[in-house]
């Protein structure tokens, strides 16, 4: 396996691969992303994926060097040069040096999945500090390179043992994992929380809402107090890595019974939509 890399036009060596001092991404955050799973060398939603950091770029005045669809198939050619069965792929479109066009780059490698313990057994979280930004705020379909408030989430996570973090909304509800979306069993209905938490319009938060109508007698996006994890039977994270990934307990209570069929049919149910739309 190894890491793929694409800035400047072409694909290059991880040692030759050159970013101005003076990028406004790197100086001022200036810029966006997008980050895709290859499966066997192909994208799943590329196109979606990529029209959220063309968004991203209208909102920040920043011209993007090639369409989607070109975006697309550079994306797939990265996943596919890694050589891995899952690969992570991000691309990145910064401001650029002063008088200097915007920055394109493309990383790929093997991507870090959980284990099959974690997916069988679930993953312990806590409820970290820093809060979600609320919508007014920024576009949660948007990925800005400015990470700030989800590092100091992480460093919450790992300083108190955990594998992932909750962070809240302004107003104190559930929003979010610190890199994945959150979602709640109970009984025979699926919630979510909603986009005004300030949670991210996510690509695979969106692909589990349209299959969840199948699995589900009810299907709903709305605000959630932190206490439905106290009486829900299951809870899960998703994200471009994690797909469907059981919550066994947050702040060290557990959730439901520590069985997570709802969350493993739902993941099957998401792998068959990958298939069918990655499928030759």
């Amino acid at each position: 396996m190894s890491t793929v890399i694409h800035v400047g036009g072409r694909f290059v060596a991880p040692g030759d691969a050159v970013v101005s001092l003076l990028d406004r991404g790197y100086l001022l955050g200036d810029g966006v992303f997008a980050t895709l799973r290859g499966y066997r060398g192909a994208c799943f939603r590329a196109g979606r994926h990529l029209a959220a950091l063309a968004r991203g770029a209208a909102l920040f005045g920043i011209d993007l060097p090639a369409a989607p669809p070109e975006l697309a198939a550079l994306a797939d050619e990265a996943a596919r040069r890694t050589g891995a069965r899952d690969a992570y792929v991000r691309v990145t479109l910064t401001r650029g040096a002063p008088d200097a066009a915007p920055t394109l780059s493309i990383v790929a490698r093997a991507m870090d999945v959980p284990s099959d313990d974690a997916f069988d057994r679930g993953i312990a979280a806590v409820t970290v500090t820093p809060r979600r930004i609320p919508p007014a705020c920024m576009d949660g379909s948007v990925k800005t390179t400015s990470y700030a408030v989800q590092l100091l989430a992480r460093r919450e996570v790992e300083a108190r043992g955990a594998a992932e973090g909750i962070q809240l909304a302004i107003d104190g509800a559930l929003a979010s994992g610190t890199a994945a979306n959150l979602f709640v069993v109970c009984g025979d209905t699926l919630v979510t929380p909603s986009l005004e938490s300030g949670c991210r319009a996510g690509i695979t938060r969106e692909a589990v809402l349209e299959i969840a109508p199948r699995l589900f007698r009810r299907v709903r996006e709305e605000r959630l107090a932190p206490s439905v994890l106290d009486d829900a039977d299951e809870a899960f994270f998703t994200s471009t890595r994690v797909e469907c990934l059981p919550i066994a307990s947050v702040d060290g209570k557990p959730v439901g019974r520590g069985r997570f069929d709802r969350t493993h049919a739902l993941r099957e149910a998401l792998l068959a939509l990958v298939r069918a739309e990655l499928a030759p």
